[in-house]
């Protein structure tokens, strides 16, 4: 009865459909540095509780589509030329070779300054135009320039978005910006400057969509105290954007939950883990 009974087991797991699926993962060691050279060897999956068979792991070198969203509200007049511009221009320097980026900026009203382009140059030229103007749209902003990203297959989408989190006069409630934004982009990543100036219903909103988005991708949402700091958390964001591997996954199909752990056989190894898609069914 025994032999049957395990004969039956694995004849019902042989008849459970299957799928590949693959999801972005961000490998770092404990300062932020990208982790070179990780091997499916060192990899192990595990998916509400059960290990799931690895089917790859490569590093993630799809040509790079980035959105970068900038406040660019009153809150940020006196820091935005002696601070902000700089950080944000060496970061578009710094994206890999062969990226894309579009620039949009926040005060007042959602505004595309940059359409997607190669050239940093761009950004110089409209962040120079910018004089910092309005309370901060920057949940409309997520919404509005994030679906332009649908229109990119085959690329690794990626939203970066600089709050000073000023007064928030955005028409969007704070729910509705998750869900309209969440599957736009294979990755969300935030810096949010917290000098104390954000009311109760501000940082509310910031904490939710941006925490949110960037669990729900497996990207990062780091808060510094001072627009001095800018520039070292834009560039931290630039290092993992280099950590970054797909990772697939042999899995059932359709599982209505999917909570995924990945383990490194590496010490001091930190990985993110973003949202998955299906590639093929068996």
């Amino acid at each position: 009865m025994t032999i049957l009974a395990a004969a039956a087991l694995l004849l019902a797991q042989a008849a459970v459909s299957t799928e590949v699926r693959t999801v972005i993962i961000t490998a770092t060691d404990k300062k932020g540095v990208p982790i070179e050279g990780l091997g499916p060897e060192e990899v192990a999956v595990i998916e509400n509780g059960i290990p799931r068979s690895l089917s790859g792991l490569v590093r993630d070198q799809r040509p790079l589509t980035l959105l970068f969203l900038l406040d660019t509200s009153q809150v940020l007049a006196s820091d935005f030329r002696l601070n902000v511009r700089d950080a944000a221009i060496s970061f578009l320097r710094s994206l890999p070779e062969g990226s894309a980026y579009s620039l949009w900026t926040t005060g007042d009203r959602p505004t595309k300054a940059v359409d997607f382009t190669a050239d940093p140059d761009e950004a110089v030229k409209a962040l120079n135009r910018v004089f910092p103007q309005g309370g901060n749209t920057m949940l409309d902003a997520i919404v509005e320039a994030s679906s332009e990203l649908k229109k990119k297959e085959g690329e690794r989408s990626v939203v970066v978005i600089v709050t000073a989190m000023g007064a928030e006069f955005s028409s969007r409630f704070r729910q509705q910006v998750v869900e309209a934004a969440r599957d736009n982009a294979d990755v969300f990543m935030a810096v949010q400057i917290d000098e104390g100036k954000a009311d109760f219903e501000t940082q509310t909103a910031y904490d939710y969509v941006l925490g949110e988005l960037t669990r729900a991708t497996g990207g990062s949402n780091e808060r510094i105290l001072s627009f001095l700091g800018l520039r070292g958390a834009l560039q931290q964001v630039t290092a993992e954007l280099r950590g970054q591997y797909l990772l697939s996954y042999l899995t059932p199909v359709d599982l209505k939950e999917r909570k995924i752990e990945v383990k490194v056989a590496r010490p001091d190894v930190r990985i993110r883990v973003g949202s998955g898609r299906r590639n093929r069914s068996s």
